[in-house]
């Protein structure tokens, strides 16, 4: 089931890179600019933070 999630999550963030790049073309960054800062957010702390001991 995480798998699925994890799926669903990449799909999520690509559609809103996506719609950022777009928007960005007609000159209106936010979108993209949003949409990295939590891609970057959730790469930092899912992907390279340590894991907290028990």
């Amino acid at each position: 089931m995480k798998f699925l999630l994890a799926i669903a999550a990449y799909g999520v963030i690509g559609l809103v890179l996506a719609w950022g790049i777009l928007l960005a073309v007609k000159g209106e960054p936010w979108l993209l600019i949003v949409g990295f800062l939590a891609y970057a957010a959730a790469f930092a702390k899912l992907g390279c933070l340590p894991k907290k001991s028990h």
